[in-house]
């Protein structure tokens, strides 16, 4: 079963990388390096997501990351 959602998120990215990739100019060579590692990005957060689906979100990355700098301005909690 994991295999088959693997798969039809692999064709969906897929789909949307040729799409995005095909209506860029090719003389855009940075735009489309730009499409490849973003879609490339989002395939690799579905993966991660599909076999642990536990993984906090890129919020709670966030608070983890400027908590010490709330830290500094809210002493009290």
């Amino acid at each position: 079963m994991i295999v088959l959602k693997l798969l039809g998120i692999t064709l969906l990215f897929v789909a949307v990388f040729i799409y995005d990739f095909s209506s860029v100019d090719p003389k855009k060579k940075k735009e489309r390096a730009a499409i490849a590692v973003i879609t490339f990005a989002g395939w690799v957060v579905a993966v991660m997501l599909l076999f642990a689906p536990g993984l906090p979100g890129p919020t709670e990355w966030i608070n983890q990351v400027t908590k010490p700098i709330w830290v500094i301005f809210y002493p009290e909690g």
